[in-house]
């Protein structure tokens, strides 16, 4: 999880100390953030090379599902990643995110041909983020809850399955 990764750590991984690995990233959220960015960039070539899909909704559901690291970053990206970051960083960051959904509304609009204008399919792919989120989090319990939901016979359904609710969900929004 986030919390349990520490710089000392991803310093030995790498191999090179904490104090170089303080270098290129002030913490832990700069660091993660450009993990997050190279999972974009990765979700752009993904959307780039999908074939023009029947079921819009699912397609691009099973396009963030191939990129699960993408789904768990987001997830965690509002109220974790983005809390403790300078005014720099927070413009760089959120100026790549807005370049890279202009990219990937470019191919979802060529997917939905003419059923929304350009300047419609960015707030749908945005709605489809927070889609995203709030289904990794219904999705993915943790701890307790996690073993309560497998184990407990009368509360079976009550945690669903990722692509085929983030399908649903966007299915819904995109109208097919």
């Amino acid at each position: 999880s986030y919390e349990a990764v520490n710089l000392t750590d991803i310093a030995r991984a790498v191999g090179i100390t904490k104090p170089a690995l303080y270098r290129y990233f002030r913490g832990k959220e700069p660091l993660f953030l450009a993990l997050y960015a190279t999972e974009i960039d990765a979700l752009c070539a993904d959307f780039a090379a999908a074939p023009m899909p029947v079921e819009i909704g699912a397609a691009v559901a099973r396009i963030f599902v191939s990129r699960p690291l993408y789904c768990q970053l987001s997830a965690i990206l509002h109220t974790v990643l983005e809390k403790d970051l300078t005014y720099a960083e927070a413009l760089a960051f959120k100026l790549n995110v807005k370049s890279a959904v202009d990219a990937i509304g470019a191919n979802v609009h060529g997917w939905l041909k003419g059923s929304y204008s350009p300047d419609q399919v960015r707030p749908l792919l945005m709605q489809g983020q927070q889609a995203l989120i709030g289904v990794w989090h219904m999705t993915h319990p943790v701890g307790a809850m996690k073993d309560v939901l497998e184990q407990e016979a009368q509360l079976t359904g009550m945690c669903q399955d990722f692509e085929q609710s983030l399908a649903a969900h966007l299915t819904t929004l995109f109208g097919r």
